[in-house]
């Protein structure tokens, strides 16, 4: 393809691939940048708030190691996982990528690597963090006077810099890198796969009428096994987690020694009477109506497998589910940043309750249930009628 040029699909319209200018460039100056802020994020002022005359200072690494060593480490490894581990395994991957070192790697670590970096992009959760820390100050705001260090600007500035360079990562280009597209036998021009015998490689992308890809050595199929049936099974535990999400507290704020639980619902409505709007409507849209429009959303998928009658519109759909996935998980982070940094004993500290478990639970159903929805199948019952 030429400059300015994309492969568009001619059925749904989505974009396969594009052609990107300066590309090594460009990814490795962003990459680089972003490793920088990160390490310059863990600078020991990220966050500090002071009460009746006490304050504390916060860094990352305080934030995470005081979870851990308090309350849960489950929560805590969730944290440093998102925030630190897998951006920085990433950036990693995406710079031995894209260095002359790639060349010199044996073709079976390479494919390793690359295949590695597939699942860890989507995974990215920096940006979801970044928008939960300013929700948290917001909060704060009630009790305390709040400060953001050089390590919070560090890490505003990490979280541009990473997006961009995911938003530069061409999977296609990765691959052709490691070996050529494999071309398979020339057959009766069809405009589906599927009628030509071909499966797509989940991992790399590749057709082939193989077992096995001929470049990555995946196990091929045509579609994914009992898609429909995993995937109502996942978002109808995620509906019924989601009562007791919304019902019990998810956080209990000590303040001079006065308890006050609050639940997702409790806690937007604090935000709004308190004149917070931006911050009330982001957290109610986010961690009620999210959750809810997904759950529909995706049972009407399921419907226009059956139907058939928009399978355009069902596909464009699907992949808004796909990108609304992770903004749920606003309101864990909040709490989970709320109680590792919030804690001066009876004058001020926060726990976290049981509501927070379900909701997370809830989340990680949905993102499964979405993941399990294979689309094509929108497309392949519609030429069967």
């Amino acid at each position: 393809m030429g400059r300015q040029q994309r492969a568009v699909c001619p059925h749904c319209g989505n974009v396969l691939a594009h052609c990107q200018v300066n590309y090594n460039q460009s990814i490795n100056a962003f990459g680089l940048s972003s490793i920088l802020f990160l390490l310059v994020s863990l600078h020991p002022h990220f966050i500090s708030y002071a009460q009746h005359g006490l304050k504390q200072s916060i860094s990352l690494i305080e934030a995470i190691s005081l979870l851990a060593e308090h309350f849960s480490t489950l929560l805590a490894g969730l944290l440093s996982f998102t925030i630190l581990i897998m951006p920085l395994a990433a950036l990693l991957l995406i710079l031995l990528a894209h260095s002359p070192l790639w060349r010199h790697l044996n073709p079976h670590n390479a494919r390793v690597f690359v295949r590695a970096l597939m699942i860890l992009k989507p995974l990215n959760l920096a940006d979801i963090f970044l928008v939960a820390v300013l929700i948290s100050a917001f909060k704060l705001t009630e009790f305390a006077e709040i400060e953001v260090g050089l390590g919070f600007w560090a890490y505003v500035l990490f979280v541009l810099c990473f997006i961009e360079t995911l938003s530069l990562l061409s999977k296609e280009q990765l691959w052709e890198r490691e070996q050529q597209t494999f071309c398979p036998d020339e057959k009766t021009c069809s405009p589906r796969a599927l009628q030509q015998n071909l499966k797509q490689c989940h991992v790399c992308g590749q057709l082939s009428d193989s077992i096995h890809c001929p470049r990555c050595m995946t196990k091929l199929k045509f579609r994914k096994k009992d898609s429909l049936a995993k995937s109502a099974a996942w978002m109808a535990t995620a509906m019924v987690l989601l009562i007791p999400a919304l019902a019990l507290p998810i956080m209990d704020t000590i303040n001079l020694g006065l308890h006050t639980k609050a639940t997702i619902y409790s806690g937007v409505e604090v935000m709004w009477n308190a004149g917070s709007y931006p911050v009330a409507v982001l957290i109610f849209v986010a961690s009620i109506c999210i959750p809810i429009i997904k759950g529909v959303a995706l049972f009407y998928l399921l419907y226009q497998v059956k139907k058939c009658t928009h399978p355009k519109l069902a596909s464009k759909l699907y992949r808004a589910l796909e990108f609304m996935g992770k903004w749920s998980m606003i309101d864990v982070f909040v709490v989970i940043l709320l109680v590792s940094l919030v804690q001066l004993g009876t004058v001020l500290s926060v726990e976290p309750q049981s509501g927070i478990v379900f909701f997370t639970a809830m989340v990680l159903c949905q993102i499964i249930s979405v993941n399990h929805f294979d689309p094509r199948l929108l497309w392949d019952n519609l030429e069967q009628q």
